[in-house]
């Protein structure tokens, strides 16, 4: 009977056999993906990871499927302490018995992320594509008052969206943690309730401590954080601490010392949508589609900037 109350999200997925799930705004935002991961792989589907990496790739030493995407394994000399989510994540995922390749996408526009994106579905023959964001900013079409850090965001929503033949899918988790980059939320909540009435809103779910997949999560967060101590992640940090029930400013690492956070329990919630419809928000998606590099995305946000009127800063009247 409470099935019927279950989120439109996994009754997207319901037919998805092989998933890959990608980190959307480099960094960490693959971790992200992590509780979707183990939950989907416990219902017996093949899931894959992915992640638009901050992480120099040039020493790989594979062949890469195409010139924008690489396979980070376990076998990689990496040095304790180096920046490279992708490769501490390959190195637990096999200490756990789990597949063990995350793939890595270079830093590279939308035109080239594209290729990338459409050689790793080939290699992989998966149905679905599901974009994880770390934070909300991925839903910023262009003229809010502040739009967070959408370059590798917005290349990666226009890439996955051009690929043809496959299920495409967004979640994002950590609703608040944008406040940082100038995101204003009330303007998140605006589009996701345009998103809603548009249909495409697949609606939001918690993660809560005792379920099997978080425990996977923290076990890989925390495992990683060991390897790279200088770099925690300050999103997954965050969003544990809220999974954990901590409230206001809260700090889980140093690295967020001297500044006030907000950590609360919506930060433990994934927002889900039809990918489609995200992308056929975003005002500058044309311009975007051609770009090569991040300096050319980086010109196409401020061309697109300079030209709209930015709507004020809103707040919750809550």
């Amino acid at each position: 009977m409470l099935s019927a109350l279950q989120p439109p999200f996994f009754c997207e997925l319901a037919s998805s056999q092989r998933i890959l799930i990608a980190g959307m705004g480099g960094g960490f935002d693959v971790f992200c993906g992590l509780p979707l991961y183990f939950a989907l792989r416990a219902e017996g589907k093949a899931v894959f990871l992915a992640n638009y990496s901050f992480t120099s790739l040039p020493y790989v030493p594979r062949p890469p499927l195409a010139q924008a995407v690489f396979e980070v394994t376990p076998e990689l000399l990496v040095t304790p302490g180096d920046y490279f989510p992708e490769y501490w994540l390959s190195r637990w995922l096999r200490t756990q018995g789990e597949p063990d390749t995350v793939y890595a996408f270079r830093k590279v526009g939308a035109a080239p992320l594209k290729t990338a994106y459409e050689a790793l579905v080939r290699h992989l023959q998966v149905d679905t594509v599901l974009l994880v964001d770390g934070g909300t900013d991925s839903l910023m079409r262009g003229d809010e008052a502040g739009l967070g850090t959408p370059h590798e965001d917005a290349a990666s929503l226009v890439a996955v969206n051009e690929l043809s033949g496959v299920h495409k899918l967004l979640a994002c988790l950590g609703f608040g943690i944008d406040a940082f980059h100038g995101v204003c939320h009330a303007q998140y909540l605006e589009a996701a309730a345009e998103l809603s009435r548009a249909g495409a809103y697949l609606g939001a779910f918690s993660l809560t401590p005792e379920m099997p997949a978080v425990q996977k999560y923290r076990d890989a967060c925390e495992a990683v954080f060991q390897m790279m101590p200088r770099y925690t992640s300050i999103v997954n940090s965050s969003i544990l601490s809220a999974v954990d029930g901590q409230y206001g400013d809260h700090h889980a690492t140093s690295r967020t010392q001297g500044s006030e956070l907000w950590i609360n329990p919506l930060m433990g919630l994934y927002w889900t949508f039809e990918l489609g419809a995200v992308a056929r928000r975003l005002q500058y998606y044309d311009a975007m589609r051609a770009t090569q590099t991040l300096t050319d995305v980086g010109r196409v946000i401020e061309v697109h900037r300079d030209g709209v009127p930015i709507r004020p800063w809103a707040a919750i009247p809550v």
